[in-house]
Parts: structure tokens; sequence; C-alpha cells
């Protein structure tokens, strides 16, 4: 193996230093341990012998064998002692003498010691001491002091040579010696150039590279590269140690980028370095010569130019986004949301196209919302634009992903149904129609009226189809409006005249409303017919108001609570053999029963003319998820919210009520089954609402009248209190105050006690309270005292058996 200079000058030293030392100790300059102690040891046998001469003397040899043996106790190096006369007769003796002695005098050790001891003026004997040898082992050849000391200074000279040799060397070794000359034609070079060793440490750097980390170049040489504020750029992720490692294994690498950073981390220069490996004669490496050229001002130049073309994409995404606003305000109508008539064009072109290719069914759908123009005339532009906004909002909510939803024109709005048979169509149509209706507003309530066609009603072109729709469109409000009309039952003869079309309500149609005579006059009927579906009836009223009241404001709980009131007014027409048969009805006779809904929609629709209270008793039977139904019953929240209430409380009191062939079904047996039929017969939220609050008043309260009145009292109080509910409905306080003080004057004059003091409490809260929530709470309170008046007038006149009133929740919410 070749050892380096390093190693050899090393070697060298130590060699030169362990040798002087060696020829000191030969030469005795340095002091022989042995030798110490041997004269050492000859002193101490010695003075042990002169004590033993002087008990011997006195003839006292047992006190020289303590004697001898006190010494060996003394001295760890004694082995043994003896004491013998003059003729060689063994007198005294410790540790095993004669063994040791005569093994010590064989083997011609060093530590035999002999002292004669002389006593009465002539020779006695002699003393034998055998120490452990000095000369033996490894101190045979030379002192253990001396090996220690070659121990200490040898390993630490050779660190000591070889940390001095390893910085001298790198500036005196020959095989890096620079020339002059070529120093001077490095340091004319514009770029900065380095020279560093196998260690990566500089050997040689350039004037331009000093410059650029502003430091002198003789403070630069036998630095670590990686120790220089340099730092590497994502072209050399890894750092300068990947940077180097990979100059090593390839000839070469250029074109690397690298920062130059100042003491507070900020970037001062960039560099491109071009790194090449440096060979000896043999090709082996030797080290890395890397050249460093300032970059700086093109890398701020396309820093600048990244900058700006950052601006730009940002420019140009800003102005897409634009473009797409743009896009979207040129597609849509501002007011409403809805695509605009050249869009809508546009895509009925291209779903035309698709329907005739592919014989898929497509339907329009024309939309227009009644007597628009006295909404605007009465209540101003602004409550029009309202309704045009909700309305559309409605339809777009409606409409499916690729369904189309346009503002046709003026309060007309125009859908297109990709995929959708003319039946899908019209219950479609149903649905929202009767949203429509349900859309609320502070001061009045709208209906729409709607007319449908399909491709396969025989239209040529799209334009064609849309007008069948109007056509259609033109019938419904022909025939009375809030209706939907299909182009199929539309006669082929009919002329359409638009002038014939009122666009303002009649000044003399009067606001749908339900008179309260005609309500009493037709429980009157019913309840002379069939007094226990009467006594149902009421019971059902007066539930279906407790519900109500926790969703619905005060004029819909009263819609709500006349439809509960009227939902089996039909049964008037059903044959007394089956309507008041005792016992269960037979198949035919059921069906029989079911046309009395049938014929309740009928009366309620020819006495009111009200569309809400008719579609409440139409649709109370329809299923909430729509199984076993007419395919175009609403289905779900598309239901109308007060006949999902009334299929509840009257499903309820149909289970809790006894018939003369059954008895009525425990009230918790009744609530287990209204829950297990939530979601597939009954509305699961209403179905909770209602539990909650039979719960909350442990299963149902009764409330007795006491008060005995007239019919045309009742029939006064009713009407009174209508008025009060409109009053509250459109947050009129001082005409809710004034109401409630005749209906107070009203009670106290025919000594009805309770409605007199429900009625001064409604005025002393609102009187004190002017917000919107106490006029709808009053208004329920008077609600609720009014049915219990009805419930006591309907037993004393018909003979029933006693009802039970719900108490009213003490809040309402209101939609």
């Amino acid at each position: 193996m070749k050892l380096s200079t390093k190693t050899k000058l090393t070697a060298s030293i130590v060699l030169l230093c362990v040798s002087a030392i060696m020829v000191a100790s030969l030469t005795e300059l340095l002091p022989d341990e042995r030798k110490l102690r041997a004269q050492s040891r000859l002193d101490l046998c010695e003075a042990l012998a002169t004590s033993v001469t002087f008990l011997v003397s006195k003839g006292e040899t047992e006190q020289a064998q303590m004697q001898m043996e006190l010494f060996g106790q003394r001295h760890d190096d004694v082995v043994s002692t003896g004491l013998r006369y003059n003729n060689m007769t063994l007198v005294a003796q410790t540790g095993g003498h004669q063994v040791h002695w005569s093994r010590g005098v064989t083997n011609r050790e060093d530590g035999c010691y002999v002292v004669s001891i002389d006593a009465n003026n002539g020779r006695w004997g002699e003393l034998e001491i055998q120490f452990t040898p000095l000369y033996a082992g490894i101190n045979r050849y030379t002192s253990s002091s001396l090996l220690k000391l070659l121990a200490l200074v040898t390993p630490l000279l050779a660190i000591v040579c070889h940390f001095h040799f390893n910085r001298i060397l790198r500036f005196l070794d020959p095989k890096r010696v620079v020339p002059n000359r070529v120093r001077q034609t490095l340091d004319s070079f514009a770029e900065g150039v380095v020279l560093l060793d196998h260690e990566d440490r500089i050997v040689l750097a350039n004037d331009a590279f000093a410059k650029h980390l502003q430091r002198p170049v003789d403070a630069l040489l036998g630095a670590k590269f990686s120790n220089l504020p340099f730092e590497s750029t994502e072209e050399s992720e890894g750092g300068l140690a990947a940077l180097w490692k990979a100059a090593r294994e390839k000839t070469e690498l250029r074109g690397v980028t690298t920062k130059l950073l100042d003491p507070a981390g900020h970037v001062t220069a960039i560099f491109s370095v071009n790194v090449t490996r440096v060979t000896d004669d043999a090709g082996n490496y030797q080290g890395l010569m890397a050249a460093f050229a300032d970059v700086t001002p093109l890398e701020r130049k396309r820093a600048q130019l990244a900058a700006a073309l950052e601006d730009l994409h940002r420019s140009k995404q800003e102005i897409s986004n634009q473009n797409k606003e743009l896009r979207y305000l040129a597609t849509r109508d501002p007011l409403t949301g809805c695509l605009n008539r050249r869009t809508f064009f546009e895509l009925f072109d291209k779903h035309w196209t698709q329907a005739k290719t592919t014989d898929a069914p497509l339907c329009a759908v024309m939309v227009d919302i009644d007597f628009f123009k006295s909404i605007n005339d009465n209540y101003g532009h602004s409550a029009g634009d309202e309704v045009l906004r909700q309305t559309g909002a409605l339809l777009n909510s409606i409409a499916r992903d690729n369904d189309v939803v346009c503002r046709y024109g003026g309060e007309e709005f125009s859908l297109l149904l990709p995929g959708v048979t003319l039946q899908e169509a019209e219950r479609i149509g149903e649905q929202v129609r009767r949203r429509v209706s349900e859309l609320q507003f502070s001061k009045f309530s709208i209906t729409a009226s709607i007319g449908l066609s399909g491709v396969e009603c025989g239209a040529d072109d799209p334009q064609g189809l849309l007008d069948q729709a109007d056509k259609c469109l033109y019938v419904a409000k022909r025939n009375g409006r809030n209706q939907v009309v299909r182009f199929d039952t539309v006669p082929k003869q009919l002329v359409v005249d638009e002038s014939q079309i009122s666009r303002t309500h009649p000044q003399t149609a009067p606001p749908p409303a339900i008179p309260f005579p005609a309500v009493s006059a037709l429980l009157s009927a019913m309840s002379y017919r069939d007094n226990q579906t009467a006594q149902h009836s009421i019971r059902v009223s007066n539930h279906a108001a407790m519900l109500a009241q926790r969703v619905l404001g005060p004029r819909e709980v009263y819609v709500v609570e006349i439809a509960a009131l009227l939902h089996d007014i039909g049964k008037i027409g059903v044959p007394d053999a089956i309507l008041l048969k005792p016992g269960p009805l037979t198949k035919e006779e059921w069906l029989q029963m079911e046309k009395h809904d049938r014929i309740g929609v009928e009366i309620i629709n020819k006495s009111f003319k009200h569309p809400r209270l008719t579609d409440i008793v139409r649709f109370h039977h329809v299923r909430f998820d729509g199984s076993g139904g007419n395919p175009n019953d609403p289905v779900g929240e598309a239901i109308p919210v007060g006949a999902r209430i009334l299929t509840i409380v009257d499903s309820f009191d149909a289970m809790t009520s006894d018939r003369p062939y059954r008895k009525g079904m425990a009230i918790e047996d009744a609530v287990a089954e209204l829950r297990r039929c939530a979601g597939t017969q009954f509305d699961p939220q209403l179905v909770e609402i209602f539990v909650e609050l039979i719960a909350a008043r442990g299963a149902v309260l009764s409330t007795r009248a006491k008060e005995t009145m007239s019919n045309e009292l009742v029939l006064s109080i009713g009407e009174q209190v209508e008025c009060l509910i409109d009053a509250a409905d459109a947050g009129d306080r001082k005409t809710f105050v004034a109401l409630a003080e005749r209906l107070r004057l009203t009670a106290e004059h025919s000594n009805v006690a309770s409605l007199a003091r429900a009625a001064n409490h409604a005025i002393q809260i609102v009187n004190e309270d002017q917000q919107l929530q106490q006029l709808v709470e009053q208004s329920f309170e008077l609600l609720t005292v009014c049915r219990a008046m009805r419930s006591n007038i309907a037993r004393n006149q018909f003979d029933g058996r006693e009802l039970d009133v719900p108490s009213p929740p003490v809040a309402a919410g209101k939609v």
C-alpha cells in the first residue's frame, strides 16, 4: 500500500523521537527505575540486619523472628526472609523461605540479598532476604517508566505531526504548485475561477472570485467551499454537495445556477457555474475546477420578464372571467336569472334536432302570471319585479340540469323539457302551478296559467311547438286561469283571440276568501246528516290547527282549519245505508264511500272558489312517497303543506276514536303507527312535530266551554275573528286592536266570559308589544277560544260526546 507524504513524515518524526529517548535511556541520561529500587532494597536489608543483630546478641531469636515477619508485612515486594547460623542451619524464616530461596539462588534471580550478622565479637551467621525480581518479564530489557513515557509520547507526537503536516502540506505539495504565469492568466479572466482539492478545499482562487465574495485571496485558500455563502437553486436540488458529487461522477457539469448570499440571507449575485474534474497524468481524480459567470443582470431581466408574463397571464385570466360574465349577462335575463329569448331559441334548435333525430320526447311549457298588470298598477313595479324574481327562482329550482328555463317576455316564462313525455310534463306543470300559488308576498298572492305541448302533438318546428303551448295558455286563461292545459285537449278549431283575455283583476272580483257563514252552513248540514262524522271533523280541525300553528301564518292556519273542518263534507252524498252502517263496510260499500272525496272537492270548489282550500282537500289522501296513487299527483314536499297536515291528524283521530265495531287505539299505539308510516304515507318532519305537541300536553288536553250561546252569536263571532286574522296576517296593529275591542264588547254583551278575557288580553299584549309575532300569537289564542265555543255548540246541538280541544302552543313559527 502506497503511503502518503504526510504519513511518511509523521512516522519519521515519531521514530526519531522514540530513538532519541531509547539512546538517552541506554546512556543513562534518563534514570533507570530498576537500579533505584535495587539500591532502596539494599538499604532496607541493612536496616533489618542491624535490628536482627541487636536481638540475636541478646539471645532473643523469637523477637528476631517477629521483626522479620513485621518487615515482610510492611513491604509488599518481600517474598520471604531467613536467619542462619554459620553452619547454615536455618534458625528463623518467614514466607516459606527455604523453598523460595533455593529456587531464587538456582535461577540466579536478582532479588536475593544476604547480609552478615556479627555478634559477641565474632561472626554469628547471615540474614537472607528474597524480593520479587526487578529484571523479570518486560522489565528484563527496559524499565516500566520508560515504557510509559514511550506510550505517552508516541501517539501524542503522531497526532500533532499529522495535523501540522496536514495544514502545511496543502501549500507545499509540489503537485499542487501553480506557476505564476498560470495565476496571472486566471486573474485576467472576468469569470471567477476556483480550484478545489479532493476534500473540496480551495487550493486556488482568482481575483474575480475573491472580489465577488469581497474577501482576500489568501483568506480563501484552504477554506472548504461548503462554508462559503452559496446556495443552490432548483436546478441543482440537493445543495452544493450534490453539485460537487455530480461533477465528480461526470467529466464536466455546465450551466448550473447558484446564488451568492449576504450575511442577512439576501441574494447579492447569481452565477452560472461550469465544473470540470481535475486529474493527474494517470487519470486519478485530484479535484475540481469551477468557473463562476456572473449572470445577475440576465437573471434580473428574466425575473422581470417572468413577472411581466405573470401579469399578462393574470390579465388574460381577468379578461377571460369578464368574458364569461359578459357571456352570462348576454344569455341571461338580469332580473330573473333565466335565459333570454335569443339563447333559448339557440338551445331549442339543438334539442329539437336531437329529438327529431333520436325520436326522443320533448315538451315546451308556457307559464303566465295571472293578472300581473294589476300587481304593477296596485302595488308598484317593484312588487311586480319581486314577483318575477321569485317566479324565475322557483322555475330554476324545479328544472333539471338539462332543462331550459327562459323568461319569454313580460310576465311569461317558457320551459323546455328534453326527454319528458306530455303526461310527465303535465305533472311538472301542476307542480309549478301549486308552487307558484304558495309563494309568499306581504300584500297579495299570485297564481299562474300554464299551457304545454310536445313533439308528439305534430308541430313542424320549434316555433310551432311554442305556438301550440301558447294556444294552451290562452285556453287556460280563458277558462278561469290557475290551471294547466295540454295541447291534445284543446279543440283544433279554436281561434285564439288575446283581446278577450284581461290582464287585470276584474274590479268586482274580490280576493279569495272563506266566508264563515258558508262554513257554518256546511258544517251544520254535515252535523244533521251524520253527527259522528261532524264530531270527527271538529276534532280533526282542532288537531290540524294545533299543528299548523307551528309551521304556518294565521291566514294559512285558518285555511287549513277550514279544510280539516270540511274534508269529509262529501259524505253528504253517500247513502244512509253505507254512511250510518254500524258494522264494517264491504268492498263494494268502500268503493261507494271513496267517492265522497271527489264529491267533497266539488262542493268546496263550487262553494268557495279558493284554490288552496280545494287543493288541501283534493290531495290530503296522497301518500308522501307517491306510491299507489295517480302518477299526476304531487309527491313529497310538492304536496301542499295543508294536505300533509290534514292526512296526519285525520289518520290520528281515526285510529284513536271509537267505532261501533271496534274500540279506539291507545294514543301511544297511534303515535307508533304514525312514526312507522313516516316517510311513506306521512311527512316525517310534520309527524315529529305533531308527536311533540301531543307529548308536551300529556296526550290531548280537554277544554269544556261553560258558556251557552246561539248559532247567530257564533256566526257573528266567527266573522269577526276572520277579520282579525286578516289584520294579523297583514301586520296591521291598529286594525287588529280595533277589531279585538269590538269582539270584546260583543262577548261581554253576550256574557261569553272566556272570549271577552281572551280579547282583552290580546289588546293589552299588542298595545305593549307592536311586534308582528305578538299579532300572530294573539290571533292564535282567539282562534283557540273560538274552537272551544264551536265544540261546545256541536255537543249541545247534536248531542255528541265531549270533544277534546287542544290548547295552542305558546309561540308559533311563520312560513
